[in-house]
């Protein structure tokens, strides 16, 4: 007897109950499987349904009014695994698609290639003709497959599921399975944001390790690997590490067991993070007790596990420091176990923090992932579309998107998938007009406005909205990296107002799509931004981050702090609470921003409070018992100044140190680690952000016909920096100096004449400076100290041997001077990363202030120092300041402008900038 196995989804079951009995009416000896009459109680429902599909002739796949359910997509995946095993055996096993007119295909792998049958009534006689037809392996796809279903996914990576319509990618998806074919390497795909690094490992790897076959268009490929042979059967595990990567990574696992209750996941899911946590499991004791389970739900033994770690790059950007290094340690203990396969994608922006991470960068097989030339581009685009039965215009549309897009992809590393969203909308347009052709206006493509271009669009349509989109996008949806750039940052549900909340909505949906709402797995919902690009492109929105900076910049601090403390074991979490200036800052941001901060931070903030008053509570308790017999000693004491400042040293610096300084100050394998470009700040706050300068020669000077040429400039010669060192991102703040008044032993009274914060730091001499540059260095135990004014022509210039950092001519408004064309020119000093940086990452070089170096004055270059040290010989009581000022003229901002001041003078546009000298291997 002939066996036919129905899937259905639930809600339409009267519809499979009619469709049953229309096919054993016209075959009464068939037998159609239908799960509320054939599953048996008492049995492993996922067992018997793999005993039936084993069983059955053909598989029917019935897609209603209600769409498919979870249990059909089981059904499917096992159906696809007995199809892809009899393709090259007869009889064939027919796959046979269903589908309700007017209803969605769904987005399942392979789909497109199995028999379908579109019909307005499945029990219709011509429909149950083509039916059987199809069931006897003769039946043929539908020509017009594009009514039912789109190849192209948008913003979003593709999956196996869509792994039909992925094209351009074979070099990468058989480098990464020929890696994992050896044990102990961990398959790195590597590559700049938005080129498909996930599409790679889900529509490419994933897709062909289910498949069990190489992907179609590798050329000459070897035999499928006999380590591969079982691999539909594996247990496919995908994961981000997010701000917890142990719980991520349990959590991966827990997905698998099929708990019966909500209290027993958590209950397995808290004791499993402790015990990795504090080294008392391992990765390969969690595979084990997998398997175990799997074993007690009468479910076979996984032949092997396959871990993808997607966004690996949130290992550093987002993750806890003690569960990060645990991380990396588990999943490179792991991977010579033979039961484990492992792979990562990473933006290549995170290559020199994954260089400090041991374990994980030594285990690592790299495979780097460029963007697409126009040959694989062209594939992209055209192929999806063909296989669907629907074409271009013309083929020159092909053309231009195929070409404007290799081109933007050199500028704008989110190209690709702002081509998936263009074509995606092409797609929608062809299907509201049903005629099966896609059509471009040439002139109007331009790739990376697409996102811009809907943003402005939506402004333009909803003006009042605009309040509530600047919050969504910039105070809910945006934070500022250690470099100063705006990142996505993914905002919980409770973050937004109901207000706020709808907008996302809109905002998510088509057809603006400007953010995406995700729900997980442990039902946390979040928004974030469909694709950092709107950060880079966007104009609006830049101007909207850069006066939120200083304070977007310090949540983030305070995340991390909050993160920290929450990951801190309970005997020890009132020293991980916010103490001394990170507590004043955080109560005063509090006060002034409480609705732009989350429900945790505020909670973390008054926690710390709490503990801070409880403190000085005790503090005074104690006062009070002694109080006589401590004025008396109090007063003996401050008659000494070396007790006084023991006094303040154990009372005030020391708590400052130990709480807001120590806990950030890089170790020597992160400080080795570090490579040209990569910032870092060594304390919590209020202290400057350091940027790594490269090594290299230039030439030091300026050439007699440069216009504004000095004696003082000459002659030109060539200086060679031989190590990397890092240098103050910024000059040095009022913000940052008032840390040091406060905690330290630098001037009080140090007027401002401009403002404080932001502001750079004035009347300053060089006592001065070098009195802060000694107190940082005390804080950190680094090597922190003034600029050679070798290294600071060095750092100024930025690999140009031009006029000015950006060129031969003043230009406008590229800084602060007496024509610069800025809005404080010849006026006061502008807020320090005011202009574009230079080539370093450095803001301010020229302008705005001038800045001691150590250098004592001299006349010329004659005799000056050739690798980049201070010449400290002669006049040493002029120093050399360099960079001008806002004072200045043009010539007088040029990169190799320099004078000297008296030591001890104070003025009005006199600042200075930290330098620091850097281990290196």
């Amino acid at each position: 007897m002939r066996h036919w196995f129905l899937s259905y989804h639930s809600p339409d079951q009267k519809l499979a109950e009619r469709l049953k009995a229309a096919i054993e009416r016209k075959d009464s000896e068939l037998r159609v499987f239908f799960a509320p009459e054939h599953l048996r109680a008492g049995r492993s429902w996922s067992r018997q349904l793999a005993d039936e599909i084993a069983q059955a002739d053909a598989f029917i796949l019935l897609v209603g009014e209600k769409g498919i359910g979870d249990w059909q997509e089981l059904e499917y995946d096992e159906a696809l695994d007995k199809w892809a095993m009899s393709r090259n055996r007869s009889p064939d096993f027919p796959l046979i698609v269903v589908l309700l007119e007017g209803q969605t295909a769904p987005g399942l792998q392979f789909l497109r290639r199995m028999h379908w049958i579109i019909t307005r009534d499945p029990e219709a006689d011509i429909d149950l003709g083509r039916l059987f037809d199809a069931a006897a392996g003769h039946g043929t796809n539908p020509g017009e497959l594009w009514r039912y279903t789109s190849p192209y996914r948008g913003l979003e990576a593709m999956e196996e599921k869509d792994s039909d319509y992925f094209f351009g990618r074979t070099r990468e998806t058989v480098e990464v399975l020929n890696a994992l074919s050896h044990q102990d390497r961990l398959p790195l795909l590597i590559g700049n944001s938005g080129v498909g690094k996930s599409s790679i490992a889900k529509a490419g790897v994933l897709a062909a390790l289910k498949r069990q076959a190489w992907p179609e268009e590798a050329a000459g490929a070897n035999a499928w690997p006999g380590i591969f042979k079982d691999s539909r059967q594996w247990c496919f595990l995908t994961l981000k590490p997010g701000t917890d990567p142990v719980k991520a990574l349990t959590d991966a696992f827990l997905d698998v067991w099929q708990f019966e209750a909500e209290y027993e996941r958590v209950r397995e899911q808290k004791g499993w993070i402790e015990l990795l946590l504090d080294g008392k499991a391992t990765l390969s004791d969690l595979i084990e007790a997998t398997e175990r389970r799997r074993v007690k739900l009468d479910q076979p033994k996984p032949p092997a596990f396959l871990l993808y770690v997607d966004q690996g790059e949130e290992l550093y950007v987002r993750g806890e420091v003690r569960q990060r290094e645990r991380f990396s340690e588990l999943l490179a203990q792991a991977l010579p176990d033979p039961r484990l396969r492992a792979m990562m994608s990473l933006r290549a922006d995170f290559l020199g923090h994954l260089q400090g991470d041991k374990p994980l960068f030594k285990a690592r097989q790299q495979i780097d992932v460029p963007p697409l030339g126009e040959e694989e581009l062209r594939e992209v685009v055209s192929r999806p579309a063909q296989l669907l039965g629907a074409r271009f215009e013309t083929e020159g549309v092909i053309d231009v998107i195929t070409r404007r897009t290799a081109e933007d992809s050199v500028k704008d590393v989110g190209a690709l998938p702002l081509l998936s969203y263009t074509l995606d909308d092409m797609w929608t347009q062809m299907m509201a007009r049903k005629d099966g052709t896609l059509r471009l206006s040439a002139p109007s493509f331009e790739l990376g406005g697409v996102l811009v271009d809907r943003a402005d669009t939506f402004l333009a349509m909803h003006p009042g909205a605009e309040v509530a989109l600047r919050r969504v996008f910039t105070l809910r949806c945006a934070t500022v990296r250690e470099d100063g750039e705006p990142t996505r940052r993914r905002a919980a549900r409770a973050d937004f107002s109901d207000e706020e909340w709808r907008l996302v909505g809109e905002l998510s949906d088509h057809p603006n799509r400007l953010l995406v709402i995700v729900t997980a797995e442990t039902g946390e919902t979040y928004a974030e931004v469909a694709h950092e690009a709107i950060f880079r492109r966007w104009d609006k929105l830049r101007g909207w981050i850069a006066a939120e900076r200083e304070f977007l910049a310090w949540r983030s601090g305070l995340e991390a702090a909050r993160r920290a403390w929450q990951a801190t074991p309970d005997r020890s979490k009132n020293d991980a609470l916010l103490m001394g200036l990170a507590l004043a800052q955080a109560h005063s941001w509090h006060n002034k921003r409480s609705g732009d901060l989350a429900v945790e931070d505020r909670n973390f903030i008054m926690q710390s409070r709490k503990a801070a008053l409880q403190r000085r509570r005790r503090f005074q308790a104690l006062v009070g018992v002694l109080a006589f017999a401590v004025a008396v000693t109090l007063l003996g004491w401050f008659n000494n100044a070396y007790l006084a400042e023991q006094w303040r040293w154990y009372a005030i610096t020391r708590p400052y140190m130990q709480s807001q300084v120590q806990p950030y100050v890089l170790s020597a394998a992160a400080e080795l680690a570090l490579v040209p470009g990569k910032s870092f700040k060594e304390c919590a706050t209020d202290c400057p952000e350091m940027v790594v300068v490269p090594a290299g020669p230039f030439t030091m000077g300026s050439p007699a016909d440069e216009h504004g040429h000095q004696p003082f400039e000459e002659p030109q010669h060539q200086v060679t920096i031989a190590k990397p060192f890092a240098v103050a991102k910024f000059e040095l703040t009022y913000a940052d100096w008032d840390a040091c008044a406060r905690y330290g032993d630098c001037d009080r009274t140090i007027p401002d004449s401009f403002g404080r914060g932001q502001q750079p730091v004035i009347n300053m001499t060089w006592d001065d400076a070098k009195r802060y540059v000694a107190w940082l260095s005390r804080m950190t135990g680094k090597p922190y100290r003034l600029l050679s004014e070798a290294e600071y022509e060095y750092a100024t210039r930025a690999g140009m041997q031009t006029a000015y950092p950006w060129g031969d001519a003043v230009g406008h408004n590229n800084a602060n001077c007496n024509g610069c064309g800025s809005q404080w020119d010849n006026t006061k000093t502008a807020p320090v990363g005011s202009f574009a940086p230079n080539k370093f990452g450095l803001y301010d070089m020229v302008g705005n202030v001038w800045e001691w170096t150590e250098d004592c004055i001299h006349n010329d270059y004659v005799g000056a120092p050739t690798d980049g040290s201070a010449w400290v010989d002669g006049d040493c009581s002029r120093r050399v300041v360099r960079g001008a000022s806002w004072t200045d003229k043009p010539d007088y901002i040029r990169s190799a402008v320099r004078l000297g001041c008296t030591a001890g003078v104070r003025i009005c546009d006199l600042g200075f900038r930290v330098g620091r000298t850097l281990q290196t291997p």
